[in-house]
């Protein structure tokens, strides 16, 4: 097993990492790493912004949103940038049990109006290994979004997840892609769990009860976004 830090990892996140890895850490500890290390990649997400009034979009999944999200959402909101939320709820299945045929189809979606014309579109995820889950909501989005540059930002990935990705779409999107991450593992365990990743299945470990639980969950940072929509509708 080898475990590879990008270049701007400090103490602080290596530590959120160590508490991901470690299946003994408590929900709330969970919780609580998984939102520093949202606040560190919106940090890192802003030495790549070069605009003053970037229109930013920020996708999301149900389970990471007021975790992740959240803390990339308050980095950028503390610079005055403030992005556009999609937040995509995945049923993941593994037809015939292989690991590698693993399919995400959207079950639901929660989008906020946007201009066809996007400056950065950043999708986050806990973790990417296969890269369904991405490939799934990135093709969704880039079907009514045109993008200038796409920040694929994750705490992990597996090695070999960044031309996993880049196989399933054109030239002309994926020359687009800026990969960020904190660790990127190489090793995988037959049923796809990446190791040491973020220690386990992420939905237990953010303390839903399943898949099913995560998809009838209705993130908070949703529900006050969708909120003050309707009130200034």
């Amino acid at each position: 097993m080898t475990r590879e830090y990008s270049s701007f990892v400090n103490i602080h996140i290596r530590r959120s990492l160590d508490v991901l890895a470690d299946h003994s850490t408590a929900v709330q500890d969970y919780r609580d790493a998984m939102l520093f290390l949202g606040q560190e990649l919106g940090a890192n997400i802003l030495g790549k912004i070069h605009l003053p009034n970037a229109k930013i979009y920020l996708a999301c999944t149900a389970e990471d949103a007021d975790f992740l999200a959240v803390g990339i959402v308050g980095s950028l909101e503390a610079h005055g940038l403030h992005p556009k939320l999609a937040c995509f709820w995945n049923q993941q299945t593994t037809p015939f049990g292989v690991s590698d045929t693993r399919v995400a189809p959207i079950i639901k979606r929660y989008s906020e109006p946007f201009d066809s014309q996007i400056d950065i579109l950043i999708v986050v995820k806990s973790i990417i290994s296969g890269a369904c889950v991405v490939k799934t909501n990135l093709k969704n989005l880039i079907q009514d979004i045109t993008p200038k540059s796409i920040i694929i930002a994750a705490p992990v990935i597996h090695a070999g997840a960044e031309e996993k990705l880049k196989d399933e779409f054109d030239r002309s999107v994926y020359e687009k892609f800026d990969f960020l991450y904190f660790a990127k593992d190489d090793e995988r365990k037959a049923d796809g769990e990446v190791v040491p990743g973020v220690g386990g299945m992420v939905y237990d470990r953010l303390g839903f009860e399943g898949q099913d639980d995560k998809n009838s969950y209705m993130p908070k940072i949703v529900e006050e976004r969708m909120g003050k929509l309707m009130l200034s509708a």
